[in-house]
């Protein structure tokens, strides 16, 4: 579980940290100040030898295509992941883990001939050592081709792993091929739906560990005549129904959008055991009145299953009830962090359970 994040270069952060981190973190700020952008970081350290996700976080903002063109000088792919888009900047993420300690993660463009004549004379020896086939669409271009290149550095204590995105006229490419990453980690983006195939799949393994009850309790918080919840094949697609005991299987999401979003995050929790997971806008599609048992069983979930949740919102309402549903349970395992920008520095002002209690008393903005 993470303990504090800092930031340097990357999107709106040129120098950013944030401590006090808990079991279940809620992060508000206005408009602009960075609340995703702190999830997309958190995000790419919890994989930080897949350089794949650097694509990915913009994929989940709805930027899925990139002209890319060649010359030495032209804008990369991800360009847009460095402070001020300036690409000559190295990102740097720490996170201290309350298991492993600190580790860093280091994202840079490498464009100078000499660094790509390094990392091309490197990944031909990592393949002369593990005694890769030479496959032709797996060769490293040489330092004399266009290509682009993004390269991750994962530093934990004295030790160092180094991994590449490669995209060139072959197509793009990891090399070498990523580890697994450290502990599970799953982001629940605002603008992009999970795909029925998936949540069928989220939805298997809960019923694998026996552990659907807890799914069946989130979603009768929405609609309490709701009997069961299985799996149905439409079309070639495996689409999640409910039984409403009307005698015929409804489509979660002709249940509406709150339905949907808590039949994902629930699973999702299920699924990043030990690990994290991030939703951005946790409160979309869901009615104010009932987000203070969403953040019971929420919380619930998290504990049994040891994730360590970040979540954003813009919601009072959602505020509010977190704060409520914490303050009625055993444990106040929340936090709050609120963003404000200053000039062009990001800070993060945390709230821990009596003074969250004592602005919401004296009628303070927390937003």
């Amino acid at each position: 579980m993470y303990k504090s994040i800092n930031i340097n270069n990357f999107r709106c952060f040129e120098n950013f940290s944030i401590d006090k981190l808990d079991r279940l973190n809620l992060i508000v700020g206005k408009n602009n100040v960075g609340k995703t952008a702190l999830l997309e970081a958190i995000f790419l350290h919890c994989g930080p030898y897949n350089p794949e996700l650097a694509l990915r976080v913009n994929a989940f903002r709805g930027i899925e295509s990139v002209k890319v063109e060649f010359a030495s000088w032209a804008e990369t792919p991800w360009d847009s992941l460095f402070y001020n888009f300036d690409s000559n900047r190295t990102i740097e993420i720490s996170g201290e883990n309350t298991v492993s300690g600190t580790k860093k993660l280091k994202i840079k463009i490498p464009r100078q001939p000499g660094e790509l004549k390094k990392i091309h004379y490197a990944l031909n020896q990592h393949r002369t050592q593990t005694k890769e086939e030479p496959d032709v669409y797996k060769l490293v271009p040489s330092p004399t081709e266009m290509a682009k290149v993004l390269e991750f550095t994962f530093e934990q204590k004295k030790a160092a792993v180094t991994s590449y995105m490669i995209l060139d006229q072959k197509g793009a490419r990891i090399e070498p091929f990523p580890q697994p990453p450290p502990f599970p980690a799953y982001f629940l983006a605002s603008k992009i739906k999970i795909p029925f195939k998936e949540a069928a799949e989220d939805f298997g393994q809960l019923e694998i560990k026996g552990q659907l009850e807890i799914l069946l309790d989130t979603l009768r918080i929405i609609e309490p005549r709701l009997k069961r919840v299985f799996v149905l094949v439409q079309g070639g697609e495996p689409i999640l129904h409910g039984d409403l005991g009307t005698g015929h299987p409804i489509p979660l999401p002709l249940m509406g959008e709150g339905m949907v979003k808590l039949a994902n995050i629930i699973p999702k929790l299920g699924r990043a055991s030990n690990g994290v997971i991030l939703i951005d806008e946790i409160d979309n599609g869901l009615h104010y009145s009932v987000l203070e048992k969403v953040w019971e069983v929420v919380a619930k979930a998290a504990r049994m299953f040891e994730t360590q949740v970040f979540a954003t919102t813009h919601s009072m309402d959602c505020i509010l009830a977190a704060h409520e549903a914490f303050s009625n349970s055993k444990i106040y395992d929340f936090r709050l962090h609120r963003l404000v920008r200053d000039k062009e520095t990001i800070k993060a002002v945390t709230y821990d359970k009596k003074t969250l209690g004592i602005a919401i008393t004296s009628d303070l903005e927390v937003r």
